[in-house]
């Protein structure tokens, strides 16, 4: 005599699937929930490398590169600052860069710009002739935020921190 078997899921089976999706569903949820704190963060680090991209073309070209700030956004210029001599991002991005959601304010840069010279240090006016003094802070706000683009004097570090104080 033949024994007949059936095919099918035990309910154990079917109970642990259904965990394993919920798990996937909940951490899928949390990812896209926090899409804008990821979007924010990524642009306070472009900001950063930007900053980092002018203070190298300075170094290895000899000549003064600007940082011009905005509130809503930023452009890279060449020798005396004046936005009508851009310059073009690495990306191929045209100037000036806007922010998404994102608004800008500064301390210590008092000419809404940051210049850098042939040996990479940072200062506050269009011809270098005065230097950061303490660390320049660059408050990027908005949902997500705030963040901080630091920029040290003398040796022009540029680090992105979550504390104003840019220890």
């Amino acid at each position: 005599m033949r024994v007949s078997r059936e095919y099918g899921f035990t309910l154990i089976e079917f109970v642990v699937v259904l965990i394993l999706i919920s798990i996937l569903a909940v951490t899928f949820v949390e990812r896209s929930s926090s899409k804008g704190a990821l979007t924010f963060a990524a642009q306070a680090q472009q900001l950063a490398s930007d900053i980092r991209y002018v203070q190298t073309l300075s170094m290895t070209r000899g000549q003064r590169y600007c940082l011009n700030l905005t509130s809503t956004g930023y452009s890279m210029t060449m020798t005396n600052c004046s936005t009508s001599i851009g310059v073009e991002h690495p990306a191929g991005a045209t100037f000036p860069i806007a922010l998404d959601g994102v608004t800008l304010s500064w301390s210590n840069l008092s000419n809404d710009l940051v210049t850098f010279t042939g040996k990479g240090k940072p200062y506050t006016d269009a011809t270098a002739a005065t230097a950061l003094a303490s660390n320049a802070v660059i408050t990027l706000g908005g949902d997500g935020g705030p963040m901080y683009v630091c920029i040290s004097p003398e040796t022009g570090r540029v680090f992105v921190d979550t504390n104003t104080d840019c220890l």
